[in-house]
């Protein structure tokens, strides 16, 4: 078993990664992906390196095989999968395939343009990709494969039977081309360096299954599995609404309860190839490139995830300042008319201002886009904290609801003085090998937290 679990996966992301400029996020999902025992699809143009991944990835492990193919809609099972033996066939009846060097016998495999193959490809890869077994005639062959990598210029087209096979690639990657001036002159003006793994890096098949027995002890706090819930009510509405809010180019991502299942299989693997014995929200971050269906879901899906991270972080450290029968009055401002509404949140109490709560019911919607019924939300602009209720019923505050009361003289406060952000969060992403190392690259969430740093604790 790999001691210092971390540093060793840090190390292989790293040689991995060199000489493969701009690749090192996409090279360590690819990762991430094989040691959690998922799928990775990769959309981008010709020539920005979708190949090299695999290969890369094959790299990783000791002794590996890599089967690649290019699809056409011309391809057979017979180059995927092997040749029907004509021995097997002629002097036993059986038909059986060859499948020594084919996909059946690979530990990496890298399919390129996956959304040309026949449906006779697909049925098969459906069971390779769910239950890593191929039917080979009366044998059922269990298959070493650790990682599938799938490949394409385009997503799948609607309404050509896609979906099932479109379902089993969990994370999913847009990769561009190379980006950085810097980056670009080294790609194409530097020595074409020969990579070359480091002998003691490769993972062995006993260390993979050890590490993903590991994997499935990992723990999940309840304060992860409430922000899961709450991204996933907000999905799930939006779905079910999807007839009046849904935009024909962008669509709303449909994440199914097997999904799900999936996704929390990945952030244990993250946490433990992190070095840790519990999921924390950072890992969370990782779901940006699992639950879109549409690249013109990506920015709105960035978005919710940053939410629920941001209310994750809130509730995980008490972010809610309370004004309980024992808080000094001077911290808290009476409205002029001695009235206010105060929300009960467990044993704590906290107070919304008459004003505050009129202008609530001034407008009817429902994260950001308007329904009917009794449902009211404040969202001023993108990262802003939000704040929905059902009159006379429930609030809810970035997707935590709590009871909601009518109330007079009480004190109160202000909406922001209601929210701190945990600074921990920023430390949780620069540690989490699997994320860009810093706050900033994830826009919409350093945007909610830039709101509350002045009311950190």
């Amino acid at each position: 078993m790999i001691q210092d679990i971390r540093r060793h996966i840090k190390q292989l992301i790293q040689a991995m990664s060199k000489g493969a400029y701009e690749r090192e996020e996409v090279i360590a999902l690819s990762l991430l992906s094989a040691f959690a025992g998922e799928s990775i699809f990769l959309l981008g143009l010709p020539g920005v390196g979708k190949s090299m991944v695999a290969r890369r990835l094959k790299s990783a492990f000791r002794d590996s095989t890599c089967f690649e193919y290019l699809m056409s809609r011309f391809s057979t099972p017979d180059e995927i999968f092997g040749p029907v033996s004509i021995s097997k066939l002629k002097d036993e009846d059986t038909y059986e395939r060859c499948v020594d060097g084919y996909l059946p016998t690979a530990d990496v495999i890298f399919l390129d343009e996956i959304w040309k193959a026949g449906p006779a490809i697909q049925n098969s890869l459906l069971t390779a990709l769910n239950e890593k077994i191929f039917h080979n005639g009366k044998e059922d062959l269990n298959l070493p494969l650790k990682g599938i990598i799938a490949a394409s210029n385009e997503l799948p087209a609607e309404d050509e039977g896609l979906e099932a096979l479109w379902d089993r690639f969990l994370i999913r990657y847009v990769v561009q081309p190379v980006g950085e001036k810097c980056a670009f002159m080294k790609l194409i003006g530097g020595n074409q360096e020969v990579f070359c793994m480091p002998e003691s890096l490769p993972v062995s098949d006993e260390e993979y299954k050890e590490i993903q027995e590991e994997i499935r002890k990992v723990v999940v706090p309840e304060r992860v599995m409430d922000a899961l819930f709450a991204l996933r009510t907000v999905l799930s509405q939006r779905f079910e609404n999807r007839d009046e809010i849904d935009d024909p180019e962008t669509g709303v991502p449909y994440v199914s309860d097997r999904r799900w299942k999936k996704i929390v299989g990945i952030l244990r693997a993250s946490a433990y190839l992190n070095g840790r014995s519990e999921v924390n929200l950072s890992d969370c971050l990782l779901l940006e490139h699992m639950i879109w269906d549409k690249d013109a879901q990506i920015a709105m899906v960035k978005k919710d995830i940053a939410t629920m991270v941001t209310d994750g972080a809130m509730m995980a450290h008490k972010g809610v300042k309370t004004g309980g029968a024992g808080a000094p009055a001077e911290q808290f401002v009476t409205t002029p008319d001695g009235k206010c509404y105060i929300v009960i949140a467990g044993r704590d109490e906290f107070c919304i201002s008459t004003e505050d709560y009129e202008k609530l019911r001034g407008g009817k919607a429902a994260y950001g886009r308007f329904t009917t019924g009794n449902r009211i939300l404040v969202d001023t602009e993108a990262g802003d904290f939000r704040l929905k209720c059902e009159v006379y019923g429930t609030l809810t505050m970035n997707s935590f609801k709590y009871q909601l009361k009518k109330s007079s003289g009480k004190h109160t406060t202000t909406l922001d003085e209601l929210v701190t952000i945990p600074e921990t969060i920023e430390d949780e992403i620069a540690a989490n090998i699997f994320l860009r190392d810093r706050l900033e690259d994830y826009p919409q969430l350093n945007a909610m937290t830039n709101k509350f740093k002045g009311f950190r604790k």
